[in-house]
This record gives C-alpha cells, structure tokens and sequence, in this order.
C-alpha cells in the first residue's frame, strides 16, 4: 500500500485490470456447509423467536431499509426482489439485518445480489409464511 494519492501505476486507475463481477451472496443459518441441501430452509418451523419488544424493533428496522426501495418483483416460488440504490453503507446494513433475521427466522431464505449500478435482496418463505413474508417485506401491489 502506497502512501498519498493514487498514481499511473496504481491499481485502481489501471484499465488493463478487468473489472469485478456481480458478488452473489445467501444467508441461510440452515444450510452452513456449501454444498448442503440448498433448500433446507423449508423445512423450519415457522415462527419467530424474538420477545414483543425485540419484534417490534426488528420490524421497524426492516421497514425503514424497505422503504429505501427503488424496484418490488414477486418472483418464483413464494418470494420477492427488491432492488436497492448501490450504497455500500446500505448494502452493509441489509447484510447485517438479513443475518440478524437468520437466527429468530430461519424460514426465510435471503439472497444478496451486488453489481457496482445497483443490489438487489430476493427473500424467499414457503406458502405458510407468506404472511410474515408481506408484514416485513411489503406486498406485492
């Protein structure tokens, strides 16, 4: 790491480097090994496991990160997208919130998809959670 400003020579200002691509990322606490069963999340029970007060902030959070939504798209098999402004201080807090929701609602099955224009968060639950899925995350109109 050179100190100062960046040079002709430096690494982010070269065009010979070829760029990154799209970063791909799933939380499932269900499915820690790669390679598992990838759908393993439909068999959790659903339910929350957070008390009244924690629920209620944990629902406020998601609500104020939704809100935040440029795009909604139902998609296949019981979920939906949201696309995102790419920030990278909101792609962290989504990040964080996504993996928080892990440990009180493993029925919930996340999707982070990060280019450099834009991010999006698919969320998938099974039909019994679809419910649950519309309080935090917004129907589809």
């Amino acid at each position: 790491m050179s100190a100062g400003a960046c040079g002709p020579d430096c690494g982010c200002t070269t065009t010979s480097t070829p760029a990154a691509g799209p970063v791909l990322v799933t939380l499932s606490p269900t499915r820690p090994i790669p390679g598992s069963d990838e759908e393993a999340w439909r068999d959790v029970p659903v339910a929350c496991t957070l008390g009244g007060a924690e629920f209620g902030e944990r629902t406020v959070q998601w609500r104020t990160l939704v809100a935040k939504t440029e795009q909604r798209e139902e998609i296949d098999d019981g979920g939906l997208r949201l696309s995102f402004p790419p920030h990278a201080e909101l792609a962290g807090q989504l990040a964080a919130l996504d993996a928080a929701e892990q440990g009180c609602c493993a029925f919930f099955d996340f999707t982070l998809h990060l280019t450099p224009d834009a991010f999006q968060l698919s969320v998938r639950a099974r039909e019994s959670a679809a419910g649950m899925l519309a309080d935090l995350f917004g129907a589809i109109a």
